[in-house]
């Protein structure tokens, strides 16, 4: 059943879902088709290609050991980048944060060449949220822990079609291995903190600051005194955002950005164990009762309907909320005053 999808406009559409069991296949290599081929990367995972087709077009189905990569992209030097990416990917949200567990199963992931294939397996997947989708930006989703993207970049480097997929990754990891789902401004948060990375010399480094999309927004909106205020951050998601409009909703994303990067980094990690231990409760099924059994809960008048705003910040990082938002303005005016050199 799917948990009210959230959408983000012209970089990245994402969505949120119930935890998906997939059960096609067990740990190990997977099917042996004959027309298969193997490869075998420097960190030893193991890879494979073999024809695949969606509605009568030409496609490939990259296999690794944690994901299926379902695509129709028609550019081998980027088909081929993919193994390596995702399992790099998979690697930094298992140690951006300490250490977590591998998924359960591989995570299937649907990356088509167009907009139209896109919009005929939304329609597949989510008829009944289908045209909704169609009316949006450039982007993709993810539902019960199934991501569907396609190429944004127009066959040019694929630099933010990455990005989106890493992004995307990051919530078919939550999705699938997670008991319970982090708040939202947490999940999607943590999501643009993996959009960041770099290659060089064949080597993927992932970096949560190298982001010049969100650090961009932070400053526009900053400068021209556009911030959503930190209570309504928090108690809202991308939805409420969505409705307000693009520039909205792009601002939101931004300071979601900067939030989880003052979670994880900020005042001298002084959140980080916070933050681990929040993730290990999700990933327990144990944050939700942990967190109406908290003072934090017991002093507000309405828990139940409050349990991912200023109640969770005070349960779980600092049960003083003002020092908290102070902090964190100081943060934002520092992000906001840096120059990004490289992303």
């Amino acid at each position: 059943m799917i948990r009210r999808p959230l959408m983000l406009l012209a970089l990245l559409l994402t969505g949120c879902a119930q935890t998906y069991v997939h059960t096609r296949h067990t740990d190990g290599v997977r099917s042996e088709p004959a027309n298969r081929s193997w490869s075998m990367s420097e960190e030893g995972n193991w890879s494979s290609l073999q024809p695949w087709t969606f509605m009568g077009v030409e496609g490939t189905l990259v296999e690794t050991p944690n994901w299926e990569i379902y695509t129709t992209i028609d550019n081998e030097r980027f088909v081929n980048f993919l193994p390596d990416f995702y399992e790099a990917a998979l690697e930094h949200y298992r140690t951006a944060f300490g250490e977590l567990p591998a998924p359960p199963r591989p995570m299937e992931t649907y990356l088509f060449g167009d907009r139209r294939q896109w919009k005929n397996k939304t329609r597949m997947m989510l008829p009944e949220l289908a045209s909704s989708f169609e009316g949006l930006g450039r982007g993709g989703f993810t539902a019960d822990g199934v991501a569907v993207l396609y190429d944004i970049d127009n066959s040019m480097w694929d630099r933010d079609t990455l990005a989106l997929s890493s992004h995307e990754g990051w919530h078919q990891y939550a999705q699938t291995t997670f008991q319970q789902q982090l708040p939202p401004w947490l999940d999607e948060g943590i999501a643009t903190l993996m959009e960041g990375f770099r290659v060089r010399r064949g080597r993927i480094t992932f970096s949560m600051d190298s982001n010049r999309e969100r650090s961009y927004r932070l400053r526009i909106a900053r400068r021209s005194n556009a911030m959503i205020p930190l209570r309504e951050l928090l108690d809202g998601d991308p939805h409420v955002f969505l409705e307000q409009g693009k520039s909205d909703l792009l601002t939101y994303y931004a300071q979601v950005w900067a939030l989880a990067r003052f979670i994880a980094e900020g005042e001298d990690g002084r959140y980080l164990p916070a933050l681990q231990n929040v993730l290990n409760l999700a990933l327990d099924g144990d944050l939700y009762r942990r967190l109406l059994q908290s003072d934090a809960a017991a002093r507000s008048s309405a828990p139940s309907k409050d349990t991912t705003g200023v109640v969770f910040i005070e349960a779980f990082f600092n049960e003083n909320f003002d020092e908290f938002a102070a902090g964190f303005e100081a943060w934002v005016e520092q992000l906001a005053s840096r120059r990004m050199w490289w992303r």
